[in-house]
């Protein structure tokens, strides 16, 4: 069996055969862990170039220089245009690359301490980068004229589906404004909600990109809307979605609000999908860089339930599609299932 190729850069003999040892035996979907080696920045270029299907490379942060790992990073993603393999940070001097700071500005995705990094959060993260590397391999080896044709079907059926939908969501509007009793008015509630999240569900079928609409949006009033939409499963599940939008945010945003909302409920329900029923908080938060915004959204206690299917690869699609449209950045997600965007305000 082919094995899953992981470069291991790191300046101290002693990191590598701790590595070797947690990984000893390990397999993933039935193919074995090959790790290689190298001591320095200047060994990681050359084995790259004679291994060029390595998955995933764990990158010491210090090594020759202070940021010899980062220089790494940026020669594996613009320099040898390799973005499919997948990148580890590990560091023990955090100090010389804060992990907030590197995540935003560099092309990685995952940060480690060595401090703080046990055999199991290893093992977690390398299999969260590997199952990442081979959908990027499996998308990328789909027959072009399956994929044409996989679009043009989608497109027709959401198209078609909108269609039904627009009425439908419609009346359900219509029927908030009667004065209902509060029972009728509870079910009336439930049933527009549940009709903007299939509306929503509808539109990762659709693959024409409508053009960029900016207006002034209230962020309260879309986090509060985006919160109604997920009532009706909160409430027969038993759990709690809450929010938390920071003070330093300002009270009007410009941007396009229909994307900005899909890609709410959209990474809303990719969390649900690993959540096993716990508790999901979404925060916004200023980001690193200037004008814009960390979008946060994870489940607040328990581990997260992985299962790779279709809906949730379509989901992640929709919502990197969406981030790029808002000139954002959808993170890659973590071992807490968390999705992270990164978007302008």
């Amino acid at each position: 069996m082919v094995p899953w190729k992981v470069l291991v850069v790191d300046d101290e003999e002693g990191i590598h055969g701790i590595t070797r040892m947690i990984f000893r035996g390990y397999e993933f979907e039935q193919r074995p862990i090959e790790l290689i080696s190298a001591m320095s920045g200047a060994q990681a270029r050359d084995l790259l170039i004679q291994h060029p299907d390595i998955a995933l490379a764990l990158l010491d942060v210090v090594m020759e220089t202070d940021n010899e790992g980062l220089q790494l990073v940026e020669h594996i993603r613009n320099e040898l245009n390799n973005h499919d393999l997948r990148i580890i940070l590990r560091t023990g001097h955090p100090g010389y690359a804060p992990e907030a700071q590197v995540i935003v500005n560099y092309d990685i995705n995952d940060y480690l301490s060595k401090a703080e990094l046990s055999a199991s959060r290893l093992l977690t993260s390398v299999v969260v980068g590997l199952r990442s590397y081979r959908d990027i391999k499996t998308a990328r080896i789909q027959p072009i004229s399956d994929n044409d044709s996989l679009y043009s079907d989608h497109q027709i059926t959401a198209e078609q589906l909108y269609q039904q939908m627009t009425p439908i969501l419609k009346q359900s509007q219509r029927l908030q404004q009667f004065e209902l009793n509060p029972v009728a008015q509870d079910i009336t509630l439930n049933l527009h909600a549940q009709h903007q999240r299939l509306q929503n569900s509808i539109g990762l079928l659709h693959t024409t990109e409508l053009p960029f609409q900016p207006t002034q949006i209230d962020p309260v009033t879309l986090l509060n809307n985006t919160l109604q939409i997920f009532l009706p499963q909160s409430r027969r599940d038993g759990w709690l979605l809450d929010y938390r939008l920071d003070s330093a945010l300002p009270a009007q945003w410009r941007t396009d609000a229909n994307r900005l909302k899909q890609l709410l409920i959209s990474a809303v329900e990719l969390v649900i999908l690993s959540a096993d029923g716990h508790d999901l908080k979404l925060t916004l938060q200023p980001a690193q860089q200037a004008g814009h915004l960390l979008l946060s959204i994870k489940q607040n206690s328990g581990l997260p339930i992985f299962t790779a299917t279709h809906w949730s690869h379509l989901l992640q699609q929709h919502i990197r599609r969406l981030s790029d449209q808002l000139q954002g950045q959808l993170l890659e997600r973590d071992e807490s299932g968390a999705v992270h965007c990164i978007l302008p305000f």
